[in-house]
């Protein structure tokens, strides 16, 4: 069972998903007076409201040193020089005082942060004197703090009309400008934060064209067309974006992502190299494009870096124990999904992940705790999973959590294909053997790398030619040991003594066997009522003490088919076969008249046969662990000996 690689990036979520904000937004307004320039500035303004012009121009000048930003305090002692020079020369204002009084209750209001009142006044203020500037300014600038920015751009132009072109003006003119489109960007990350796609992409075309070269909104774009599944169309908005500036890293590894989408895998990793090259991403969304270069180490390094450094964000120390899965350390994998699930709670797509992680580890107890969360999880919704992947994570819990069974297998003519590991094909053509073994995995499944301690009783309970043994003489013994060793591949080897039972004739030996099996569609389905199924099965093995060399193999192909009107549960397999049979004990004999019967050391047949199993033993989270499989099979002689060819039938119990 593999697991779904998850990079928490799907591979690069930090880089394709919606940002809060442009990355790098453009600063429009005048930033708030704090600190002791705010205290110098209300200085300033007091010494001004009580006719202090030299103490307001002294405070506002000192204010300016520290924040040279705020142009409100230039507009202060403009009208404090200005006041000043009108108290010292009134001969030189012959009571031209239009708009003065609320031009300076504009002044105070937005001082105080009253940006209603000071629009108010500062329009009353235009409409007395329209030829001033510095009341034309300080209405657009209201106008602005409260981002009414349609009603400052009209205001900016009615001055421009009033007054003529001026570097100032000029320059509010296209700040008011980038405001609007900062806005207009905010509104696009907004919607693709609450997932209007459409919206988003809207917003973002139209920031583009206002503002081409603005590399932000570019990555606006390509992030709104990614969340709307236009891969294509990111891709082309990214290389358009990329043509400005080959080296914005972010936007390189969006096009990556795209490209790797549409199976462009070789320009994806230049884009991915490139953006590493750049050097300015920070460490988690480097770990991101190693996990994508397939360097699951070099992510982990990162990873563990941005931790250190207290860069990471909400969730994102998950993914290190999947870089440690994708670098094929499942123990610390477990380690880390252990510690994140004891101190935040592991997810339900998280457990799914963890479970897997602790069978390959191998870890049966956790992975059978997680594996049942997950069928939880499933059970209330909160986990979707199709039918057969439900079926199959509670076969994974029935598999971990076997550590002992009994196979009772009854043959007429014809060897058990239990584990592969049969025992020698009988010498007689026509016989019934029973053997019923037990077993004992003291170690558990281990991934499919189990050991098995086994002991096991056989007899022939007839046999169409007298002269046999059969009954209590052929009643032998068998204890063993035999192993799996490869995950991935059902090979198993075997080492066992049989001895006589009950006084049989049967003669003790020592056996070493391997075998190698291969199955497709041999459990039950519950997402299809039929479905194709194919199992092979090969074995050698040699009695040391008899010398005996034999070999057995079978393959059925066919179609298994659930009879659901009769249970669910029964499934009948009607298949082809082939099996073949070697025996260095099987020679050619003379019968009683001189005449020499057909026999060699070996047979192959080819034939059809149907099977019938039915499951059962299941519960909440377990598959059915037991089966009752009848199956009989007519074969014709291929070669060898005529062994080979009739009928054939074999009854399993497996609990």
């Amino acid at each position: 069972m593999r697991f779904p690689i998850i990079l928490g990036l799907s591979v690069l979520p930090a880089l394709c998903q919606a940002e809060s904000r442009p990355a790098a937004e453009p600063q429009i307004l005048p930033l708030a007076l704090t600190g002791p320039a705010y205290e110098i500035a209300n200085q300033a303004y007091a010494a001004y409201n009580e006719k202090n012009y030299d103490l307001a121009i002294a405070k506002a000048r000192e204010a300016l040193r520290q924040r040279s930003d705020v142009d409100r305090l230039r507009t202060l002692i403009r009208l404090a020089e200005r006041d000043k020079d009108r108290r010292d020369h009134p001969e030189r204002y012959p009571g031209n005082k239009k708009g003065f009084g609320n031009g300076q209750r504009s002044l105070q209001a937005y001082a105080h942060g009253d940006y209603d009142r000071a629009v108010e006044y500062a329009r009353r203020a235009v409409a007395e004197a329209p030829n001033n500037a510095d009341y034309r300014m300080m209405l657009i600038e209201a106008l602005q703090r409260q981002r009414r920015l349609d009603e400052a751009e009209r205001a900016t132009r009615e001055a421009i009309a009033a007054l003529g072109e001026s570097p100032a003006l000029t320059r509010r003119l296209a700040s008011i400008r980038e405001q609007k489109a900062v806005d207009l960007a905010a509104q696009g990350y907004a919607a693709l934060a609450r997932g209007d796609n459409d919206a988003a992409v809207s917003h973002a075309r139209e920031v583009v064209r206002q503002y081409p070269d603005e590399m932000a909104y570019r990555r606006l774009l390509v992030s709104a067309l990614i969340a709307q599944q236009q891969y294509a169309a990111a891709r082309a908005a990214a290389t358009e974006a990329l043509a400005l500036n080959g080296n914005d890293a972010p936007l390189l590894a969006q096009r990556g992502q795209m490209r790797l989408r549409l199976g462009d895998r070789r320009g994806a990793q230049q884009d991915f190299s490139q953006a590493l090259a750049v050097g300015t991403l920070p460490l988690r969304d480097q770990a991101s494009l190693y996990a994508a270069l397939g360097q699951p180490r070099e992510a982990l390094a990162r990873m563990q870096a941005a931790r250190d450094k207290g860069e990471l964000e909400p969730g994102d120390e998950v993914q290190i124990a999947y870089f440690l899965m994708q670098a094929g350390d499942d123990r610390g994998a477990l380690g880390e999904f252990k510690r994140i699930d004891r101190s935040k709670g592991l997810s339900p797509k998280q457990t799914q992940d963890a479970a897997y992680s602790a069978m390959r580890a191998p870890d049966d107890t956790q992975a059978i705790a997680y594996f049942t969360r997950v069928l939880d999880y499933q059970k209330t919704g909160d986990l979707q999973m199709p039918d057969q992947q439900v079926f199959d994570t509670r076969r994974a819990v029935s598999d971990l959590s076997r550590v002992w069974g009994v196979t009772n297998t009854t043959t007429y003519r014809g060897a058990s294909t239990r584990n592969g590991l049969s025992g020698a094909p009988s010498t007689s053509n026509d016989s019934l053997q029973n053997s019923t073994e037990v077993f004992w995995r003291p170690d558990g499944y281990r991934n499919a790398r189990f050991v098995e301690l086994y002991g096991r009783i056989t007899d022939t309970l007839w046999n169409k030619e007298g002269g046999n043994d059969k009954g209590l003489d052929a009643l032998q013994g068998a204890v063993g040991i035999r192993f799996k060793p490869f995950t991935e591949y059902n090979v198993m080897a075997a080492f066992e003594r049989t001895f006589p039972l009950a006084g049989s004739k049967v003669s003790g030996d020592w056996l070493v066997r391997l075998g190698y099996g291969s199955s497709i569609g041999t459990d039950l389905r519950v997402d299809v009522p039929s479905w194709w199924t194919s199992q092979f099965y090969a074995e050698g093995g040699r009695y040391l003490r008899d010398k005996r060399n034999y070999f057995n193999s079978e393959w059925q192909l066919g179609r298994s088919i659930r009879l659901d009107r009769v249970s669910p549960r029964l499934v009948v397999f009607p298949h082809v076969v082939l099996a073949a049979d070697y025996d260095s004990k099987m020679r050619s004999e003379v019968d009683a008249n001189g005449r020499t019967r057909t026999s060699s050391d070996n047979a192959g047949g080819a034939g059809v046969g149907v099977g019938m199993r039915y499951w059962f033993r299941e519960t909440k989270h377990k598959a059915p662990q037991s089966y009752i499989d009848f199956s009989v099979q007519y074969r014709e002689k291929v070669f060898g000996d005529d062994s080979a060819e009739g009928v054939f039938a074999r009854l399993t119990y497996s609990w």
